[in-house]
């Protein structure tokens, strides 16, 4: 579903430079896809990574592009679902880029964060269909900057998300697109909010331990019912809470990582080590699970899960090498 709201179209100027977003071409015509976006590491050490250069991309089809311009910051950067559509904070003014591998690139009228102070704390996170952006930003306890809510089609601003710190809470998109889900870490750790597009609050819950401390990678679903969170531990597992009944209704298992787990000195609990999980709902009952394994050489799983008949299935893996920080589609 794609939420167009006209009394807001005039928030932002759309600039469309056709061919602007440059990329292999494949046979057909059509640019191959990006599989991920990322900074190269210049540092030797095994232990200890180091920024070098811009950020580029690599395509299905293997071919490295560069990405100049964007914010050399973790999580500048976001690339949609099926590797077609990216949006970065751009350095120079801090304005929010959308651009289409097809052609075209829209710009926000204003900053996407109207403070220079805390640039390098802003995350960019994407839909999975890639309809639409959320820039978030600054520190714990910061209460006077909300989340911003754009159209990826046109670059509009769409609404507000109050109260969301980027190093404490998470923003993602309902499956269809048309609520947000924030997951904070204030006084009651864990608290999970739903919020519609305009930023108004229609939900708000402290779910179980299970789903609160694995809450950094929940993702509701299309009916804005189900939250599905990554159980980290030897066991991983897909839990499914019911945020009306408040109740955990399936814990589907997934293959295990490799990575060792061991006790975390901050969650003060099992994980698994150097492991990032984004979970995203692709239909009613399916999931899409991307699993980044690794500091230096990172490896990426990619499963489809069937939450109805609790079918886990890997579709696809390979290997980053040499990176700093990467965003990856899932493709």
């Amino acid at each position: 579903m794609k939420i167009l709201r006209a009394a807001l179209a005039g928030c932002a100027v759309v600039l469309a430079v056709p061919g602007s977003a440059s990329g292999a071409v494949s046979t057909g015509g059509t640019p191959a896809p990006i599989r991920y976006v990322a900074v190269s590491d210049c540092a030797k050490d095994p232990r200890n990574a180091a920024w070098c250069g811009s950020w580029w991309y690599r395509t299905t089809g293997g071919e490295r592009h560069p990405l100049p311009g964007v914010g050399r910051w973790e999580g500048a950067v976001a690339v949609s679902g099926d590797g077609r559509r990216l949006a970065y904070v751009r350095a120079k003014d801090a304005r929010l880029v959308i651009r289409d591998l097809g052609g075209g690139t829209r710009v926000s009228k204003a900053r996407a964060w109207p403070s220079g102070i805390e640039l390098d704390g802003t995350r960019v996170t994407m839909s999975y269909d890639g309809s639409l952006v959320a820039v978030s930003c600054c520190w714990a306890g910061n209460t006077m900057s909300p989340a911003r809510v754009y159209d990826a089609g046109t670059g509009a601003l769409l609404g507000k998300v109050p109260d969301v710190a980027v190093r404490d809470d998470v923003v993602s998109f309902s499956g269809d697109g048309d609520q947000i889900l924030a997951r904070s870490y204030d006084e009651q750790p864990g608290r999970l909010r739903v919020h519609d597009l305009d930023g108004r609050r229609t939900a708000e819950v402290v779910p179980p331990r299970l789903v609160g401390e694995n809450g950094a990678t929940a993702a509701l679903d299309a009916a804005g019912r189900t939250v599905a969170v990554y159980a980290t531990g030897r066991r991983p597992a897909i839990a499914l809470y019911d945020l009306e009944t408040r109740e955990v209704t399936a814990t589907i298992p997934v293959p295990a990582s490799g990575q060792k787990v061991g006790r975390d000195p901050v969650e003060k609990r099992l994980m698994e080590v150097d492991t990032d999980v984004r979970l995203d709902w692709t239909g009613g009952s399916t999931l899409r699970m991307i699993r980044k394994l690794g500091f230096k050489r990172t490896r990426v799983q990619v499963y489809a899960i069937d939450t109805g008949t609790g079918t886990v299935r890997q579709e696809r893996g390979y290997a980053v090498d040499g990176t700093v920080h990467e965003a990856v589609s899932g493709l």
